[in-house]
């Protein structure tokens, strides 16, 4: 299996043109985003939290409007991941676990994804309507900080960044966006990661791999392809790489298994189930709504033709993004149901795919560096 990773090419003008032009089609798609929600729920940022109106999370959205002195838009229903990850950030190390956590429909769950509150509550010091909107600013940034590390990787195989359009106009970062969720902070950190350890860079990869399991523990699994990735490059097993951001993340499970284990139900996993399993219960659903089956099915092919461009045309990210192949096939109906939960958690796949498969063709073997000598150590 050859590398076919391409040469990196200097930061000329014309691509730091191309850079601050992703940037702004970034920040142009957020603010998109953002007013859409706006118009949706009469001028209220609360709408793009997606706070619960069903009777099961009744006392949590009154809990909110508590904290907030005012009514809050709400969706069907439970809600969405935003009303959780801004519960947390209010308190985001936990530190009075009895008045927000426990409004957490799985505590511990919850808990362990915390760079986005912590980011957006500033470590908890921001009032709770100063959080409604920076929410939606960490996702835009997010937004533009992915877009520029995905066109960055792509030009290092050979293409153009504007592949970096991948990252920003994929569905499921979308779709995270619209519900505030934290996966395209944990993303576009993972694509820093990937970079930063492609040019040689392997205490800065480190730092941005770190970041990414903490905003999304699942990153976890990214990150193991690109450690299976750079031992089939160098022959060496990339303990460091792979080890601090587990340890990392492991730290801050017991931590707030320490601050929360006195909540009922804090391990209950329902995402994950037998192999195929989710897929199999949704296919009824699936038949029923031809959306959702198109876009399914084209989800499903992508992820071998996927496994073949990382075999063809290896590099790190392809490798990283194959590790939701694993995801995806343990995923349960809850998240197979319907295009819009599985293209979020799946979100890398589809990304990965673009780049590695609309990059140059042609790209050789580069030229080794110093930078890339500390990385190979």
């Amino acid at each position: 299996m050859p590398d076919l990773s391409a040469p990196s090419r200097p930061t000329t003008t014309p691509v730091r043109r191309d850079e601050r032009r992703l940037i702004a089609v970034a920040i142009v798609v957020g603010i998109l985003i953002v007013a859409a929600s706006l118009l949706r729920h009469d001028g209220d940022i609360a709408g793009l939290i997606k706070f619960g109106a069903g009777d099961t999370v009744a006392e949590r959205t009154a809990h909110v409007e508590d904290v907030l002195g005012r009514d809050v838009a709400t969706v069907d229903l439970l809600g969405h991941d935003g009303s959780m990850f801004f519960l947390q950030a209010l308190d985001p190390f936990y530190l009075s676990p009895d008045e927000h956590a426990i409004h957490l429909d799985r505590p511990v769950y919850r808990a362990q994804r915390m760079l986005f509150p912590t980011i957006a509550g500033v470590g908890g010091l921001l009032p709770a309507e100063a959080v409604l909107w920076t929410m939606a600013v960490t996702n835009v940034a997010a937004l533009a900080l992915g877009t520029v590390a995905a066109g960055r990787l792509a030009t290092r195989l050979g293409g153009t960044p504007w592949l970096g359009l991948a990252f920003l106009l994929n569905p499921g970062v979308i779709f995270e966006f619209d519900i505030s969720g934290a996966g395209i902070l944990a993303f576009a950190a993972a694509l820093w990661g990937t970079l930063a350890l492609e040019e040689g860079r392997q205490r800065r990869a480190i730092a941005w791999f770190a970041a990414a399991v903490l905003a999304r523990e699942v990153m976890l699994l990214y990150l193991a392809g690109v450690c299976v990735y750079r031992l089939w490059q160098t022959r060496r097993i990339p303990w460091l790489l792979g080890g601090i951001p587990a340890l990392t993340v492991t730290a801050w499970a017991g931590y707030v298994r320490l601050r929360l284990d006195s909540h009922d139900g804090v391990n209950e996993v329902q995402e994950f189930g037998p192999p195929f399993g989710g897929m199999l219960d949704s296919l009824e659903n699936w038949l029923d709504n031809p959306i959702d089956l198109g876009v399914v099915a084209g989800l499903i092919i992508v992820m071998p033709l996927l496994v073949l461009r990382a075999w063809q045309r290896p590099n790190a990210l392809a490798f990283g993004a194959t590790g939701f192949i694993v995801v995806a096939i343990l995923m349960t109906q809850q998240v197979w149901w319907r295009f819009f939960d599985i293209s979020r958690a799946v979100a890398p796949i589809i990304t990965a795919y673009v780049i590695t498969a609309f990059s140059a063709s042609g790209a050789t073997e580069r030229p080794r560096t110093p930078g890339d000598a500390a990385a190979l150590s």
